[in-house]
Parts: C-alpha cells; structure tokens; sequence
C-alpha cells in the first residue's frame, strides 16, 4: 500500500532512490538484532548512500512530500523482512515463511483496496492492470532464467539498473527531469548499495576482493 502511493506521488526516480536504502537498513539492523559485525567498508556504504539520498531528496531545501516518508519506510520495511527471514532460516520451512509472506500480502492489500475508495476498474483500466500483469509475470520467468543460467552475485548487481531505468521512464512518460545533484545522488546510492552487496560476499566468502586491484581475485 505504501508503494502505491509513493509511486503515484513523487518521481520514479525519488521512489528509488528511496526504497534502495534497504540494502543500508539491512547493514544497521543486522548490527542491532543479528548482533552482526560490520566492518569499515561496509560502515562506509552506509554514510555514502544516505548522503546520496540527501542529494536526491534534498530536505530544507525542497518541498517534501508524503510519498517521500513513504518510501522511506518501505526501504525499512523491506530490511526488516529480510533480518526476521533470516532470523527464521533455520526455523522454518522456506515454502512456510513464502506462503505465509503472500497470505498476509494478499490479506492486507485487499483491505487497504476495501478500505480506500475502491471502485471497479473500466475497460481502459482493465487493460492496463492486464498489461502490469503481463510484464510482472514476464520479469519473474526472465529472473527466473537469470539465476538458472548465471550466478547470483552476477544477477544481484543488475538490479541498480533499475535507478537508471526509473529515470528513463519518468522522463519519457511522466517529464521528470533530475537536475544534476540529483543525478550524481542517485549514482552514489547505486555505488553504495553494490558497495555493500560486494562487501557481504566477502564476508561470506564467495568472493575475495582486492580494494586495491581493479579485478576480483
């Protein structure tokens, strides 16, 4: 419900910017409830991306809206999910904490629909709602097929391009144009954000880095 109005409120490109600080939250929250230990480099990403994000948002500066808090809670909520199931892996079933996460998806988006003033759509609307079908389901077979034919940390990266992607449609539909400051924000929340992906496969152990060398070792 919160993705909803953020992204009928503010620009596509301040949604993500937004909503991509969940990797960061995940970073802070895993300190604070997985007793984790961070190291500089990822400490670093953290600092990077939220002043990323001031460049995007600009607060003092500009008129915030509504739809920036509410993206600002959807990057929370999305970290939060992540630390409770990783909390749960070793309890629970994978298929039980998915069945569980689409009921309660289900549940609580129809009684925001039912609650909100809710009207059925029209012929033009249906075949949009068809059309976001379409795509969502034609995303989740390409993802799909990406992570049956590459390795993860070869497909997790590609997902900041979705930033990019933001400002493209926004300017083709929707005429919004970031100004500079924006543009460099928006490159160093991506930058952070790969920053810690990067760094949390070190930490695992499926990549070794060399901050120093331009390759991974």
């Amino acid at each position: 419900m919160l993705s909803v109005y953020a992204f009928t409120t503010i620009p596509l490109a301040e949604v993500y910017a937004l909503i991509f600080l969940a990797p960061l939250f995940v970073t802070i929250l895993a300190t604070l409830v997985l007793k984790e230990k961070v190291g500089p480099w990822r400490w670093l990403a953290v600092v990077a991306g939220f002043a990323g994000v001031m460049l995007v948002v600009r607060p003092g500066f500009r008129e915030l809206h509504l739809g920036h808090l509410a993206a600002f809670i959807i990057a929370f909520l999305a970290a939060a999910n992540i630390i409770l199931m990783r909390s749960l892996a070793a309890q629970e079933k994978r298929t039980t904490m998915l069945g569980v996460l689409i009921g309660y998806g289900m549940l609580f988006n129809g009684v925001g629909a039912a609650a909100t003033s809710f009207s059925l759509p029209d012929g033009r609307q249906w075949a949009w709602l068809v059309l976001a079908g379409a795509f969502t389901a034609g995303g989740q077979l390409l993802h799909l097929l990406a992570v049956k034919y590459a390795p993860a940390n070869r497909i997790a990266p590609t997902h900041y391009s979705q930033i990019v992607w933001a400002v493209l449609l926004g300017a083709l539909f929707f005429r919004e144009y970031p100004d500079f400051l924006s543009l460099v924000g928006l490159a160093v929340v991506a930058g952070s954000g790969l920053l810690t992906m990067v760094r949390e496969e070190v930490r695992l152990g499926t990549v070794r880095w060399n901050p120093f060398s331009r390759t991974r070792l």
